[in-house]
């Protein structure tokens, strides 16, 4: 490591994590669903002159992934891949930003570079959802990061300096606006940076209260500055509405009490979501991968923790505060996790802001160990493979692939989109309706041309919500077509319920089956969902405009 500067190893990680990413972007590892879908129309429409401020039907996440895709567009054209590549982009500046976190954490470069390493080829739950966009995990990530390498610059001034904590403290407001802004979960980690960031202030300026009163000033103002798009939408639709999308309104369908609720959280959180995110399970499903490896995995992440207290005692200021800095983003997390409805979701999604505490407290710990240089690389190798194996061993089952999906009725094999745009195109079907994950992977690559909205369930219990229609102008173009057709997937139920429908109301009409696309064409009028509400009564208003 001597003979190598430090960028050098900086440079040649992030190199390793992009090829890492090329690897199973190459061998098309990574369904297109519907989330990321709808990220690419919207990039799309941002190019024709539109400025959402959120994500299509969510308003707790901001439109900066898709501007950023749009961008990426201009310059390639719109296809799939600039979506990712902007992804792979916004994860190579945080394993780089991660080498520098570490550095500043414990003055050593070793722990920053192995923290950054593991970052580089981290568990699949990391890959999967740095590599598919849904919408600002991405960005949370990196303002995370840069808010924590700011505040530990700020710890690093020793002496008064008005000009140098002003531009910092305004940039770390602005950061953790934008992250605001762009996915709440950043907050994770922004806020603990912002809470150390006004420590610092206070204990440099509490003499100078006037001075001190500028600072608080200085930082609402440029919060307000980078969280704009987020109050402007606040003062047209009500803060209190933003809030509550904030807090997970968009995913809140549970029953119970309030310790009930937080006790089902606490179990998807220690059973489901820590499997997934230490990489034991895929975060779609329950089944163990690399089994071999998986008890030595256990038992060193066991020690990775049990020796953790003991390190951090021997930690001397300032370095002690700035690992609370980080352990307190991990305990936010997990707060938010168990209070919130977000806790229903234990695919491993929402932690991922746990990647780099987790990698640089693996990396102090392994550094720190007394134990020989040979027993160390062993333990950084074994770690390394077994994320490696496992996410090649979770890409290898496809379909579902290294999906985004945990819904196996979502899990649609994509490589018969063509031949399914093909036959609508022959047929003249380029409305209809379909179900939330055909509708805008048809409509996106097909160029809008094959519009679809999402008025059918695909449970197939058919439990419906009117979110899933995120674009409402499609459905207004099909309510005035006059043809339509209809897409099902994964439900007999549906597809005898459409058939009894079509009877009742003496329509005729066509089938066919591509691959997993069960299709109804041909109709000899046009039917809306509407008029098949008896036969879907199993979900009341389905059809409902």
């Amino acid at each position: 490591m001597n003979n190598v500067p430090v960028w050098g190893w900086i440079l040649l990680i992030a190199l390793i994590g992009v090829g890492w990413k090329c690897l199973f972007l190459i061998t098309r590892a990574f369904p297109f669903n519907s989330d990321e879908a709808i990220t690419g129309l919207m990039a799309r429409h941002i190019l024709q002159g539109e400025r959402p401020i959120f994500f299509y039907g969510q308003a707790y996440m901001g439109s900066l992934d898709a501007f950023l895709s749009a961008g990426l567009f201009a310059l390639l054209g719109e296809s799939i891949l600039p979506i990712r590549i902007v992804q792979t982009i916004l994860y190579t500046c945080t394993i780089i930003t991660t080498a520098f976190i570490g550095r500043k954490l414990t003055d050593d470069w070793k722990v920053g570079l192995l923290g950054s390493l593991f970052v580089a080829i981290p568990t699949v739950n990391v890959t999967l959802y740095t590599t598919v966009s849904l919408g600002g995990y991405g960005e949370a990530l990196l303002f995370a990061n840069l808010a924590f390498l700011i505040v530990f610059y700020m710890a690093d001034c020793g002496r008064l300096d008005i000009t140098k904590d002003i531009v910092l403290f305004g940039l770390l407001a602005f950061v953790t606006g934008v992250g605001f802004w762009a996915f709440g979960i950043s907050l994770s980690g922004t806020l603990p940076a912002s809470i150390y960031g006004l420590i610092l202030i206070w204990r440099r300026w509490r003499k100078k209260r006037a001075i001190f009163a500028g600072f608080l000033i200085a930082f609402l103002v440029f919060f307000i500055i980078g969280s704009f798009p987020w109050w402007l939408a606040g003062l047209n639709a009500g803060i209190g509405i933003q809030l509550r999308e904030l807090a997970g309104s968009a995913v809140s369908i549970e029953k119970g009490n309030w310790i009930l609720r937080t006790g089902s959280h606490l179990f998807n959180f220690i059973f489901l979501g820590l499997p997934a995110v230490f990489g034991f399970r895929p975060p779609w499903e329950i089944r163990w991968l690399v089994l071999p490896l998986l008890p030595f995995v256990l038992f060193g992440w066991g020690l990775v923790f049990w020796r953790f207290p003991s390190e951090f005692k021997k930690v001397n200021q300032p370095y002690r505060e700035r690992w609370l800095v980080l352990l307190g983003s991990m305990l936010l997390l997990a707060a938010g996790f168990l209070f919130t409805s977000f806790g229903l979701d234990p695919s491993g999604r929402y932690f991922l802001p746990l990647v780099v505490p987790f990698s640089l407290i693996a990396a102090h710990i392994i550094i720190s160990a007394p134990i020989s240089s040979s027993i160390r690389s062993i333990v950084i190798i074994l770690l390394l493979s077994f994320h490696g194996i496992g996410t090649v061993q979770a890409a290898m089952k496809n379909p579902p692939g290294i999906t985004t999906q945990f819904d196996p009725v979502s899990w649609i094999d994509h490589q018969y989109d063509q031949e399914l745009m093909v036959f609508l195109r022959e047929n003249d079907e380029g409305y209809g309706y379909s179900n939330y994950w055909v509708a805008y992977p048809l409509a996106f690559q097909s160029g809008e041309e094959l519009i679809f909205p999402p008025r059918l369930p695909y449970h197939t219990d058919f439990r419906y919500t009117t979110r899933d229609d995120r674009i409402p102008a499609y459905t207004l173009r099909v309510e005035n077509s006059s043809k339509t057709a209809y897409i099902t997937t994964f439900n007999p139920d549906l597809d005898t319920a459409l058939r009894s429908g079509f009877e009742r109301l003496d329509v005729t009409w066509q089938e066919k089956v591509i691959g997993d696309y069960h299709i109804y064409f041909d109709l000899s009028r046009p039917v809306h969902p509407s008029e098949l509400n008896p036969e879907l009564q199993q979900q009341p208003g389905i059809g409902d405009p």
